[in-house]
């Protein structure tokens, strides 16, 4: 991955091993180090973030990487769309695992219900830009006893290694060529709603300060959450993490 390029980005920047991509990221940017679009790519995250105050296990093998977009104004949410670029390509390039392909509100992607993919954004606005961090399981062999019940990877459930260079290009082609419908309109909220690992299931979503149970229905048009916590009561949930979910 040291020499990908790709048009959406002034330069990509390329790390063997890095701590966090979006970390590099965000201090290039404070330093006034990397300027307009540009895209931190590592081999390997020692300090790997993930939501809350979670970490992201990001050993050799995996695609860790955080694209850094300057100037540009979200009318809805960047990390589903992002999420719903992925899940295209993911059944684009490999159709077997379509139905058991899942994207789960509001950041994750889940196939045979572990995760494989997490996405991490974050909108530094006195500096104009939206970083975009993404973790995918391609390419690692076995987990340990504490994730393997909770994660896999693309090469277990495909039992064949996969080609990154091919996922993240054609990745970065999707993203490109879907960003400005996004940019002037809404989310692909139909998408998302059919291959939502959630919807229709009961869930517990952890706001931080309180828990709220109910039916989760989908999104609406913003990325918002709708979860029917009793009859004919339906609220939007804009942030959280759900913490469970049963049929």
């Amino acid at each position: 991955m040291k020499d990908f390029q790709h048009p959406l980005f002034d330069e990509v920047i390329y790390f063997k091993k890095v701590g966090s991509t979006s970390s590099k990221a965000e201090s290039l940017i404070k330093s006034n180090s990397a300027q307009g679009n540009f895209l931190c790519l590592a081999d390997e995250q020692t300090s790997g973030r993930g939501r809350g105050k979670n970490s992201w296990i990001s050993p050799k093998g995996g695609l860790w990487l955080t694209q850094a977009l300057y100037g540009f104004s979200f009318k809805s949410n960047i990390t589903i769309f992002t999420g719903i670029c992925l899940h295209k390509i993911f059944v684009e390039l490999f159709p077997s695992i379509s139905q058991n392909l899942k994207i789960k509100w509001p950041n994750d992607i889940y196939l045979n219900d572990k995760k494989i993919c997490g996405i991490l954004s974050s909108h530094l606005s006195n500096r104009k830009y939206h970083l975009i961090g993404i973790g995918i399981n391609t390419n690692i062999e076995q987990f340990d006893d504490e994730l393997k019940t909770s994660a896999t990877s693309l090469q277990i459930e495909l039992k064949k290694p996969i080609d990154n260079n091919k996922l993240l290009l054609s990745f970065l082609d999707n993203f490109a060529s879907e960003l400005p419908g996004f940019v002037e309109e809404e989310l692909d909220i139909k998408y998302f709603n059919k291959h939502s690992l959630l919807k229709g299931l009961q869930i517990e979503l952890d706001t931080d300060y309180k828990i709220f149970k109910g039916k989760a229905k989908g999104l609406d048009k913003n990325g918002a959450l709708l979860i029917e916590l009793k009859p004919g009561m339906i609220q939007p949930f804009y942030a959280g993490s759900v913490i469970s979910w049963t049929e």
